[in-house]
């Protein structure tokens, strides 16, 4: 897929970052079986397109730190060059809107910009993929039709409102704890979708009751009918969506102090989702067909993934979806280990009874059970009744401060349980002391009835916790609910323990 008629894929241009410790990709479209000519620094390199046009280059990791880049591509009738290259750690962002949220809508915004200003931080750089809907197979007309080329920027004070927030504290966090050099993002992510949108569809449809609950569903949903009744139905959904803005606004302006999560409680939530329609980004596969492609021919240091909100009405469906859209990547991207880190979901209340305890639980298995998946638990960052936590700050340096590699490579969870003589023992990964920030409580399940038990400074011994009991429960669960705030136990480096709920 692409936005211009360039030899390279949009993402690569000049002033870009090319991973260090990673071969040398890149790749693009031009004409069926043509010869392309790539000239790096000097070095020539032969590529001949397939019969759809795509080429790419794939070359041993040669280029260090210090290189500076020029690469010209060439065609028989067309040229193009890129200068200013260079090589550091380069980061793929995806996911829906947490990940997607803008710095300049984080609480901390003003404080970041200010320090810009200062020029505290600098070589910082990102790139946001292009929100690509929907192509047309026909006229080949991308929709939306008002999307504007982007461009790599080096992260300053004018533009660090656009780029993701989690993303800029990462950064920043890598930059604190000791990564030299270049740091840079490629953001690919849309708010509001479900793993399914990011998976191909023809994988999706593979599996049955992936099948079944996304494609079947989708097109019952849009078959027999014609534009003009999608065009009807958008119309009516988008002034939903209006009349709930301004009511929205109107409680905010009569109730100043109100906190963002107060006001949808009590005005509700936006209108979600919107009809569906052959042209809609939710479509099963969508975005894998117009964003993902997008950066099929970069090569990354590694991934995050943050998203399984628009999964919560199915997310009994969610141990299937987020192992075989890793796999899918990582297949596409030709980097099979590639690292991945998956940033599970805070307390949010408004969803299905225990739906996000389900989605955190296959977040953390997923990361447990996946070589070079790790998880970064955010169970302590979130809003009661606003879905986008306003402090994406201590998500973003928490991942900084992992991804640096000085610490545990991702937050602790409980790996083993045990019940012996009167005791049963949970141990925990990723920590060498459990610790205490408050009252913190699990849930037991014993014959038949639930008990809630205190967990105390007396319960700890280094990374386990042990509970003195007359006999084995069937059950022990800790902050397994949509939103709570029992949230108290840590590792020594003071990143929480992921929820758990373990049946014996």
């Amino acid at each position: 897929m692409k936005l211009n008629q360039n030899i390279l894929d949009d993402v690569f241009q000049s002033n870009m970052i090319l991973p260090l410790r990673k071969n040398l990709k890149i790749g693009g479209q031009v004409h069926a079986n043509e010869e392309v000519k790539i000239d790096l620094n000097g070095k020539k390199y032969f590529i001949k397109a397939n019969k759809l046009g795509y080429w790419q280059l794939n070359i041993a990791k040669v280029f260090n730190s210090q290189t500076e880049l020029t690469i010209s591509v060439s065609t028989g009738e067309k040229k193009q060059t890129i200068t200013n290259i260079k090589f550091g750690q380069v980061y793929l962002l995806s996911g829906q809107s947490n990940i997607e949220f803008r710095l300049k809508d984080e609480m901390h915004y003003s404080e970041m910009k200010s320090e810009l200003n200062d020029n505290n931080l600098n070589e910082l750089y990102y790139y946001n993929v292009p929100q690509v809907d929907y192509i047309d197979p026909k006229t080949h007309i991308v929709k939306p039709k008002e999307l504007k080329h982007e461009e790599w920027h080096q992260v300053n004070a004018d533009n660090c409102g656009m780029v993701s927030a989690i993303g800029f504290y990462m950064m920043k966090s890598l930059r604190a704890n000791g990564v030299k050099g270049p740091i840079g993002i490629i953001d690919c992510f849309k708010g509001g979708t479900s793993a399914s949108a990011w998976i191909k569809a023809k994988t999706l449809e593979k599996n049955d009751e992936l099948n079944q609950n996304y494609l079947v569903k989708y097109f019952n949903e849009i078959r027999g009918k014609s534009w003009k009744d999608f065009d009807l139905e958008t119309k009516e959904y988008n002034s939903k969506v209006d009349k709930y803005n301004r009511d929205l606004n109107v409680f905010l302006k009569s109730n100043p102090t109100a906190s963002l999560s107060e006001a949808k409680h009590i005005i509700g939530h936006t209108p979600w989702p919107p009809p569906a329609r052959p042209d809609l980004f939710t479509r099963p596969g969508g975005l894998y067909e117009t964003m993902m492609v997008q950066v099929k021919n970069c090569a990354f240091n590694g991934m995050i993934w943050y998203q399984g909100e628009n999964d919560v009405d199915r997310a009994f469906l969610y141990h299937k979806l987020l192992p075989l859209l890793i796999h899918t990547w990582r297949q596409r991207l030709e980097d099979t280990s590639l690292p991945v880190k998956i940033i599970q979901l805070p307390c949010y209340a408004d969803y299905p009874t225990d739906s996000s305890a389900i989605i955190r639980q296959v977040q953390e298995q997923v990361s447990e059970k996946t070589k070079n998946v790790d998880l970064v638990s955010f169970i302590d960052g979130g809003e009661k009744h606003n879905i986008h936590p306003l402090n994406k700050k201590t998500m973003g340096e928490r991942l900084g401060m992992i991804m640096a590699g000085h610490t545990y490579s991702g937050t602790p969870y409980i790996n083993k349980i045990n019940y012996s003589k009167g005791l049963l023992t949970l141990r925990a990964d990723k920590c060498k002391q459990l610790k205490l920030t408050q009252k913190t409580f699990v849930k037991l399940l014993l014959n038949g009835e639930q008990q809630i038990k205190e967990i105390t400074d007396k319960n700890l011994n280094e990374n386990k916790i042990i509970i003195k009991l007359d006999q084995k429960p069937e059950q022990i669960s800790y902050a397994y609910e949509n939103y709570t705030k029992n949230i108290g136990l840590y590792n020594e480096m003071n990143f929480p323990v992921s929820p758990f709920k373990f049946i014996l």
